[in-house]
Protein backbone atom coordinates (compact mmCIF):
# COMPACT_ATOMS: atom_id res chain seq x y z
CA UNK A 1 0.00 0.00 0.00
CA UNK A 2 1.10 3.12 -0.95
CA UNK A 3 1.91 6.26 1.46
CA UNK A 4 -0.37 8.09 -0.12
CA UNK A 5 -2.91 6.12 0.38
CA UNK A 6 -2.60 5.98 4.08
CA UNK A 7 -2.24 10.08 4.07
CA UNK A 8 -4.93 11.83 6.01
CA UNK A 9 -7.63 13.29 4.53
CA UNK A 10 -9.81 16.49 5.79
CA UNK A 11 -13.34 15.56 6.52
CA UNK A 12 -12.46 11.89 5.68
CA UNK A 13 -14.90 9.13 7.92
CA UNK A 14 -13.58 8.97 11.29
CA UNK A 15 -13.13 5.42 11.54
CA UNK A 16 -11.17 4.89 8.38
CA UNK A 17 -9.11 7.66 9.02
CA UNK A 18 -8.10 6.30 12.79
CA UNK A 19 -7.37 2.97 10.72
CA UNK A 20 -5.21 4.90 8.22
CA UNK A 21 -3.39 6.68 11.35
CA UNK A 22 -3.11 4.01 13.77
CA UNK A 23 -3.37 0.76 12.50
CA UNK A 24 -1.92 1.55 8.58
CA UNK A 25 -4.46 0.23 6.97
CA UNK A 26 -7.11 1.39 4.22
CA UNK A 27 -9.91 -1.00 4.60
CA UNK A 28 -11.05 -1.87 0.79
CA UNK A 29 -15.11 -1.48 1.03
CA UNK A 30 -17.58 -0.92 3.96
CA UNK A 31 -21.18 -2.47 4.49
CA UNK A 32 -23.44 0.27 6.37
CA UNK A 33 -26.67 -1.01 7.97
CA UNK A 34 -28.70 2.09 8.90
CA UNK A 35 -27.61 4.36 6.31
CA UNK A 36 -30.69 6.77 6.51
CA UNK A 37 -29.63 9.30 3.57
CA UNK A 38 -26.35 8.65 3.25
CA UNK A 39 -24.53 11.56 4.58
CA UNK A 40 -21.09 9.64 5.33
CA UNK A 41 -20.70 8.30 1.37
CA UNK A 42 -18.53 11.52 0.70
CA UNK A 43 -16.58 11.19 3.66
CA UNK A 44 -16.11 7.56 2.80
CA UNK A 45 -14.87 8.55 -0.75
CA UNK A 46 -12.79 11.31 0.62
CA UNK A 47 -10.77 8.70 2.82
CA UNK A 48 -10.42 6.40 -0.61
CA UNK A 49 -12.58 3.00 0.57
CA UNK A 50 -13.33 2.28 -2.92
CA UNK A 51 -16.76 -0.03 -2.24
CA UNK A 52 -19.46 0.47 -0.06
CA UNK A 53 -22.84 -1.26 0.40
CA UNK A 54 -25.35 1.33 2.34
CA UNK A 55 -28.66 -0.23 3.99
CA UNK A 56 -31.38 1.88 5.22
CA UNK A 57 -35.41 0.83 5.25
CA UNK A 58 -37.18 4.37 5.23
CA UNK A 59 -38.87 5.26 2.12
CA UNK A 60 -38.47 8.64 2.64
CA UNK A 61 -34.61 8.96 2.83
CA UNK A 62 -33.52 5.89 0.72
CA UNK A 63 -34.05 8.40 -2.88
CA UNK A 64 -31.44 10.93 -1.27
CA UNK A 65 -29.14 7.62 -0.09
CA UNK A 66 -29.49 5.97 -3.62
CA UNK A 67 -28.50 9.36 -5.51
CA UNK A 68 -25.90 9.83 -3.34
CA UNK A 69 -24.43 6.41 -3.66
CA UNK A 70 -24.74 6.51 -7.29
CA UNK A 71 -22.17 9.42 -7.50
CA UNK A 72 -19.31 6.84 -6.38
CA UNK A 73 -18.38 3.98 -9.04
CA UNK A 74 -18.50 0.57 -6.63
CA UNK A 75 -20.80 2.17 -4.34
CA UNK A 76 -24.55 1.08 -3.94
CA UNK A 77 -27.43 1.06 -2.19
CA UNK A 78 -29.94 -1.57 -0.55
CA UNK A 79 -33.68 -0.90 0.65
CA UNK A 80 -34.06 -3.20 3.62
CA UNK A 81 -34.53 -3.22 7.63
CA UNK A 82 -32.19 -5.21 9.07
CA UNK A 83 -32.19 -7.42 11.79
CA UNK A 84 -31.52 -10.97 13.51
CA UNK A 85 -34.81 -12.46 12.29
CA UNK A 86 -35.00 -13.39 8.10
CA UNK A 87 -38.72 -12.72 7.45
CA UNK A 88 -40.75 -11.90 10.82
CA UNK A 89 -42.70 -8.39 10.21
CA UNK A 90 -41.80 -5.84 13.06
CA UNK A 91 -43.51 -2.61 14.00
CA UNK A 92 -41.00 0.03 13.01
CA UNK A 93 -40.94 3.32 14.94
CA UNK A 94 -40.63 6.58 12.68
CA UNK A 95 -38.87 9.55 14.55
CA UNK A 96 -40.05 12.72 13.78
CA UNK A 97 -36.33 14.27 12.95
CA UNK A 98 -36.43 13.15 9.42
CA UNK A 99 -36.35 9.67 10.85
CA UNK A 100 -32.52 9.40 11.77
CA UNK A 101 -33.63 8.01 15.10
CA UNK A 102 -36.15 5.79 13.58
CA UNK A 103 -35.87 1.61 15.15
CA UNK A 104 -37.32 -1.44 15.68
CA UNK A 105 -36.96 -1.21 18.92
CA UNK A 106 -39.23 1.21 20.82
CA UNK A 107 -37.48 4.34 22.45
CA UNK A 108 -37.33 4.23 25.64
CA UNK A 109 -34.98 7.05 27.98
CA UNK A 110 -34.34 8.83 24.04
CA UNK A 111 -37.81 9.81 24.77
CA UNK A 112 -36.43 12.32 28.07
CA UNK A 113 -33.02 12.97 26.52
CA UNK A 114 -34.21 14.32 23.33
CA UNK A 115 -37.70 15.25 24.08
CA UNK A 116 -38.28 17.21 21.05
CA UNK A 117 -38.42 14.24 18.83
CA UNK A 118 -41.33 12.51 19.02
CA UNK A 119 -42.07 8.95 17.70
CA UNK A 120 -45.84 9.46 16.58
CA UNK A 121 -45.92 7.21 13.29
CA UNK A 122 -45.32 3.27 13.26
CA UNK A 123 -45.59 1.05 10.03
CA UNK A 124 -45.00 -3.27 9.65
CA UNK A 125 -41.53 -3.84 8.27
CA UNK A 126 -40.16 -7.04 7.26
CA UNK A 127 -36.57 -7.84 8.74
CA UNK A 128 -33.78 -9.20 6.60
CA UNK A 129 -30.71 -10.84 8.26
CA UNK A 130 -27.77 -8.98 6.67
CA UNK A 131 -26.19 -12.89 5.75
CA UNK A 132 -29.08 -13.18 3.57
CA UNK A 133 -29.77 -10.18 1.92
CA UNK A 134 -26.17 -9.56 1.20
CA UNK A 135 -26.43 -13.24 -0.54
CA UNK A 136 -29.75 -12.10 -2.51
CA UNK A 137 -27.83 -9.12 -3.73
CA UNK A 138 -25.09 -11.16 -4.68
CA UNK A 139 -22.56 -9.17 -2.50
CA UNK A 140 -19.06 -10.49 -2.62
CA UNK A 141 -18.63 -10.11 1.39
CA UNK A 142 -14.75 -11.49 0.78
CA UNK A 143 -14.03 -7.72 -1.07
CA UNK A 144 -15.19 -5.71 2.07
CA UNK A 145 -13.62 -5.70 5.63
CA UNK A 146 -15.48 -2.87 7.50
CA UNK A 147 -19.21 -3.10 8.81
CA UNK A 148 -20.76 -0.13 9.85
CA UNK A 149 -23.54 -0.33 12.23
CA UNK A 150 -25.91 2.04 13.25
CA UNK A 151 -29.03 1.36 14.03
CA UNK A 152 -30.63 2.91 17.13
CA UNK A 153 -30.38 0.33 19.73
CA UNK A 154 -30.52 -2.99 17.61
CA UNK A 155 -27.01 -3.22 16.85
CA UNK A 156 -27.14 -6.80 18.54
CA UNK A 157 -29.78 -8.12 16.17
CA UNK A 158 -28.12 -6.74 13.11
CA UNK A 159 -25.12 -8.82 14.36
CA UNK A 160 -26.74 -11.88 15.64
CA UNK A 161 -28.54 -12.12 12.12
CA UNK A 162 -25.29 -11.37 10.35
CA UNK A 163 -22.70 -13.76 11.97
CA UNK A 164 -21.26 -15.19 8.20
CA UNK A 165 -20.78 -11.66 7.63
CA UNK A 166 -19.39 -10.29 10.43
CA UNK A 167 -16.79 -13.64 10.40
CA UNK A 168 -15.15 -12.11 7.38
CA UNK A 169 -14.76 -8.43 8.59
CA UNK A 170 -11.61 -7.22 9.85
CA UNK A 171 -13.56 -4.07 11.70
CA UNK A 172 -16.61 -2.86 13.29
CA UNK A 173 -17.69 0.94 13.40
CA UNK A 174 -21.35 0.68 15.64
CA UNK A 175 -23.05 3.13 17.19
CA UNK A 176 -22.81 2.19 20.99
CA UNK A 177 -24.86 3.53 24.16
CA UNK A 178 -24.84 2.94 28.02
CA UNK A 179 -28.34 1.50 27.21
CA UNK A 180 -32.10 2.20 28.12
CA UNK A 181 -32.04 4.51 25.58
CA UNK A 182 -34.26 2.04 23.78
CA UNK A 183 -36.41 -0.90 25.17
CA UNK A 184 -33.98 -3.88 24.88
CA UNK A 185 -31.14 -2.65 23.40
CA UNK A 186 -27.50 -3.27 24.55
CA UNK A 187 -24.66 -1.17 26.42
CA UNK A 188 -21.46 -0.75 25.28
CA UNK A 189 -20.20 -3.18 28.25
CA UNK A 190 -22.19 -6.01 26.86
CA UNK A 191 -20.78 -5.72 23.58
CA UNK A 192 -17.25 -6.19 24.31
CA UNK A 193 -17.23 -9.73 25.73
CA UNK A 194 -18.90 -10.41 23.12
CA UNK A 195 -17.36 -9.31 20.66
CA UNK A 196 -14.35 -10.54 22.29
CA UNK A 197 -15.14 -14.22 22.11
CA UNK A 198 -15.61 -13.24 17.69
CA UNK A 199 -11.79 -12.11 18.29
CA UNK A 200 -12.66 -8.72 18.02
CA UNK A 201 -10.89 -6.20 20.78
CA UNK A 202 -12.43 -2.83 21.60
CA UNK A 203 -9.88 -0.04 19.42
CA UNK A 204 -11.57 3.27 20.47
CA UNK A 205 -14.61 4.56 21.65
CA UNK A 206 -15.91 8.25 22.31
CA UNK A 207 -19.56 8.66 24.15
CA UNK A 208 -21.65 11.96 24.48
CA UNK A 209 -22.97 13.21 27.65
CA UNK A 210 -26.25 12.05 26.20
CA UNK A 211 -25.24 8.33 26.84
CA UNK A 212 -24.39 7.24 22.98
CA UNK A 213 -21.31 7.17 20.96
CA UNK A 214 -19.52 4.91 18.54
CA UNK A 215 -17.21 2.69 19.06
CA UNK A 216 -14.59 0.76 16.95
CA UNK A 217 -13.62 -2.87 17.31
CA UNK A 218 -10.59 -4.31 15.46
CA UNK A 219 -9.62 -7.99 14.67
CA UNK A 220 -7.15 -8.94 17.59
CA UNK A 221 -4.23 -10.12 15.29
CA UNK A 222 -4.12 -7.09 14.14
CA UNK A 223 -2.81 -5.46 17.31
CA UNK A 224 1.07 -6.00 17.85
CA UNK A 225 0.49 -7.80 20.88
CA UNK A 226 -2.56 -9.88 19.57
CA UNK A 227 -2.05 -13.63 18.65
CA UNK A 228 -3.66 -15.19 15.34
Amino acid sequence: MSTSQLAPVANGLPAVEYLKSQFKILPQGMIQVGAHNGREIRQLARSGVSRGVFIDPLDETFPMLSKRAAQHPGYRAVKALVGDEDGREVEFHVASNSGESSSFLAPDAHLEIKSGISFDTTRKLTLRSLDALLDEQKVDTSEYDLLFVDTQGAELHVLKGGMKTLGRMQFLWMEASIGGIYQGDTALGDFVPFLKTLGFELAWCQMKRLGWGDALFVRRELFAGGKA
